[in-house]
């Protein structure tokens, strides 16, 4: 019997971050005799449990902030010159991908997949710099291309974004789907009362998802319905910084931090509307599984306009006009509503997971036929 083809995934950890979720959602829906996913990366993740459950191998090398460009690099070539056997391996990381895509040519790996999931990097100055010429190199190493959006594929591959294949948009529809005994559960735990208007957001406490923007929303929705409540599911480098911030403003009692949790589906139909001002996306599957049960949603207008399914969900507005976001919230309050999106047209979009990992597979098959 032929033994799976194995696929190594470039990431910095495999948390329940967009990227980390994107890629567990096609890999349990794999079948695995056939490929199976290993990673290598920079720290533990939440999911590094199931991945050993379903027989993936983590390795772990020093990320370049511990251990410098230098050492980074030769830590690349050890690690590579020590797994030859990889025919196909996939670089999640952006503009830095352009480090393990070199180390895995010199060292002969046929297929080197780039991988677009973001829109914008939030470096400043000659750190920006950097990035934006390592991005550069990426078609010199990178023998395929894949991104999360259009969007995504423009700002990382630029010339080459013609060649580029949207990948991984997979959810699970059937979890998403809005559940009233759910909704009354999540809230009873959580002591949230029928008449209290609940904020919502999932996201990794990092930059770029805008957490102070969001709690400065909700200290201004709040002087106007005080019955409100502000859920926050994640965690991540800035969870303490942002904590302090709450209580700077005082209003640590109407916010509740729940951490990463893995059923995400069961907390989001607590929610009464779902805020997202990040400062840049590639495609957030999060707002595709908002959709499926039926919340509205305020996004900052810098995210995809592809993740609107056209069920009058989504909002987007410009993060330059506070006002407009607040006046939008009220809006929602005053019209509290659920309209779940039907999973037929999660299935028409191209959304249902079970169809994304056949694909998905299929294309992994491919490229190793090719690169053979």
């Amino acid at each position: 019997m032929e033994s799976a083809l194995r696929i190594l995934h470039v990431v910095e950890s495999m948390n329940q971050s967009e990227v980390g979720t994107m890629i567990m959602n096609v890999y349990r829906n794999l079948d695995r005799s056939k490929v199976q996913f290993d990673f290598l990366t920079n720290e533990e993740g939440d999911y590094d449990g199931e991945i050993h459950q379903l027989g993936g191998f983590i390795y772990r090398i020093p990320s370049i902030n511990e251990a410098g460009m230098r050492d980074y690099q030769k830590a690349l070539r050890q690690f590579f010159k020590g797994h030859r056997f990889y025919i196909v391996m996939h670089s999640h990381i952006d503009q830095m991908s352009v480090f393990p895509l070199k180390a895995a040519k010199r060292t002969g790996i046929p297929v080197r997949v780039a991988h677009s999931h973001n829109t914008k990097d939030n470096a400043t100055g000659m750190i920006k710099i950097l990035k934006e010429i390592a991005g550069s190199l990426i078609p010199i190493y990178a023998t395929d291309f894949f991104a999360s959006s259009p969007e995504a594929a423009d700002w990382l591959f630029k010339r080459k974004a013609k060649q580029v294949e949207m990948m991984f948009k997979g959810i699970e529809i059937d979890r998403f789907y809005y559940s009233r005994s759910l909704r009354e559960q999540g809230r009873q735990e959580l002591n949230i009362t029928d008449n209290e208007f609940v904020i919502g957001h999932i996201g990794r406490f990092a930059p770029q998802k805008n957490y102070d923007y969001l709690i400065e929303l909700f200290v201004g929705f709040r002087r106007r319905i005080p019955q409100s409540k502000l859920v926050l599911i994640g965690d991540g480098p800035l969870r303490a910084q942002i904590e302090g911030k709450i209580k700077q403003y005082r209003v640590q009692d109407y916010v509740i931090f729940l951490g990463a949790k893995p059923d995400t589906e069961k907390w989001m139909q607590v929610f009464d509307l779902f805020i997202f001002p990040s400062l840049h996306e590639g495609l957030p599957l999060t707002l595709v599984e908002a959709q499926g049960a039926g919340l509205p949603i305020i996004a900052s207008d810098s995210i995809s306009k592809e993740v609107d399914l056209g069920a009058g969900l989504v909002q987007f507005i410009p993060l330059d006009n506070k006002n407009k976001w607040l006046e939008a919230m009220y809006e929602a309050y005053d019209h509290t509503y659920r309209n779940p999106i039907e999973p037929e047209i999660l299935f028409k979009k191209g959304y249902d997971v079970k169809q994304v990992a056949q694909q998905t597979e299929q294309k992994y098959l491919q490229l190793r036929d090719e690169g053979i």
